[in-house]
C-alpha cells in the first residue's frame, strides 16, 4: 500500500508580523520661562481710622496745640520717665507731680516698638509739664517718642504710630494742622531733634483736612 500523506500533520509556514518602526519618541521642550512681574515697593500706609481708642473717662479740657518731643535717650518707658521727672522742680521750687507729657510712643527699646500708651495726664486731662511755655502746657497736649533724633530717625512704627494719634486728636478736638507743632517752636531747644519727620506728620493730617476726613 502506497504512503499517505499525513494531513492533520502539516504546519503550515509561520511568517512573524512585520513590526512597524515609527520616530523616536523626543522629549517635548519645556516653555520659555516667563519672567515674573516686578511688584513695585509700596511704602507703609498709616491706616486711617475713625475711632478714639484714647478717650479719657475725666472731663475735657480744652485743647489747642500738640507738642511734639523726643526723649533725647536710646531706651525709655512711661515708668522710668515718671520717675526722672519728680526729680524736677517748677519755676517755684515745686516737685513735678511726675511724667510731664500725656502720651508716650516707644522704639522697641523699654516699650514696644511703636506702642502708643497714655500717661495719668491724660487720663485725667491734667495740664502738661513738658513745653516751658504756661499756654503750651496748660492747652497742648504732649506727645514723646522714645529715642535721640539728633543721631537718627524715628523707627517706621514710631512714625505710623504717632502718625495715627496726631490724626485722632486733631480730629477729635479739633486742633487744626499749623498747631501741630514741635517742642522747638516753642522754647528754643533741639527737641525734637534734626531728625524728627514733623512735616511729614503735619502733611498727613493736612492730607486729611483737605478731603474732608479729619
Amino acid at each position: 500500500m502506497g504512503s499517505v500523506g499525513c494531513l492533520g500533520c502539516y504546519r503550515p509556514s509561520v511568517v512573524p508580523p512585520a513590526v512597524s518602526i515609527g520616530r523616536p519618541l523626543v522629549p517635548a521642550s519645556p516653555p520659555p520661562t516667563v519672567p515674573s512681574p516686578q511688584v513695585p515697593e509700596v511704602s507703609p500706609v498709616t491706616p486711617i481710622t475713625r475711632d478714639n481708642p484714647w478717650k479719657p473717662d475725666a472731663a475735657l479740657r480744652e485743647w489747642k496745640y500738640i507738642v511734639l518731643h523726643h526723649t533725647a535717650s536710646n531706651s525709655g518707658d512711661v515708668e522710668s520717665i515718671h520717675e526722672s521727672h519728680l526729680k524736677n522742680k517748677d519755676k517755684s521750687g515745686n516737685p513735678w507731680l511726675g511724667i510731664g507729657y500725656h502720651f508716650v510712643i516707644g522704639n522697641g527699646s523699654g516699650m514696644t516698638d511703636g506702642a502708643i500708651e497714655p500717661t495719668f495726664r491724660w487720663k485725667q486731662q491734667m495740664q502738661g509739664a513738658h513745653a516751658g511755655v504756661a499756654d503750651y502746657n496748660q492747652h497742648g497736649i504732649g506727645i514723646v517718642l522714645v529715642g535721640n533724633f539728633e543721631d537718627g530717625s524715628p523707627s517706621q512704627a514710631q512714625v505710623t504710630a504717632v502718625k495715627r494719634l496726631v490724626r485722632v486728636l486733631s480730629r477729635e478736638y479739633d486742633i487744626e494742622t499749623p498747631q501741630i507743632i514741635g517742642h522747638g517752636d516753642v522754647k528754643p531747644t533741639e527737641c525734637p531733634g534734626t531728625h524728627f519727620p514733623l512735616s511729614e506728620i503735619r502733611d498727613s493730617v493736612a492730607v486729611l483736612e483737605e478731603d474732608g476726613l479729619r
